[in-house]
């Protein structure tokens, strides 16, 4: 960690959070636009998400993940399996259980809406060398576990 103060580095540090702010505002816009496309919201639309990527996912699980009360997950989970992104299906181990699974069905439809940024981020993403690509990377990582810590520590202390 650099312990130099400057006006510059002053400066640097307060565009870059200004940046980040402004990059989640405009991305929570953008997930907001999108979701609507498909007859959703943006927490419906990052609750996909989670049905693709999060093995084994229960009702009870995407409570925890969210920090939603169980009968507003149940309000997701019907609008995602309406929309036709994910099925209720009984877990073969252990009947009482519902596994929330990724249908597959829309995922062309999710990827033609997020192309225009995959595209744009990968042209942007090319004029940067590896080193500065590390350097970014890296910042990202630690941001996203930053925010993944300060939310529970958010939800915990709001208990």
């Amino acid at each position: 960690m650099s312990t130099h103060s400057s006006p510059e580095r002053a400066g640097l540090v307060a565009a870059i959070e200004d940046a980040v702010r402004d990059n989640g505002g405009r991305g929570q816009l953008l997930h907001q636009a999108i979701a609507e496309r498909f007859g959703l919201n943006p927490t419906d639309l990052k609750c996909v998400d989670l049905a693709r990527t999060e093995p084994q996912l229960t009702a009870g699980r995407l409570a925890e993940i969210t920090g939603m009360s169980t009968s507003a997950t149940t309000a997701v989970l019907d609008r995602m399996e309406k929309a036709g992104f994910v099925e209720r299906t009984r877990d073969p181990l252990d009947r009482r259980r519902v596994i929330v699974v990724s249908t597959g069905r829309r995922e062309e439809e999710l990827a033609a809406a997020f192309a225009p940024v995959r595209r744009t981020m990968a042209e942007i993403l090319d004029s940067y060398d590896d080193d500065q690509l590390r350097v970014v990377a890296g910042f990202v990582q630690r941001l996203n576990d930053l925010l993944r810590d300060l939310t529970l520590t958010t939800r915990q202390a709001a208990r």
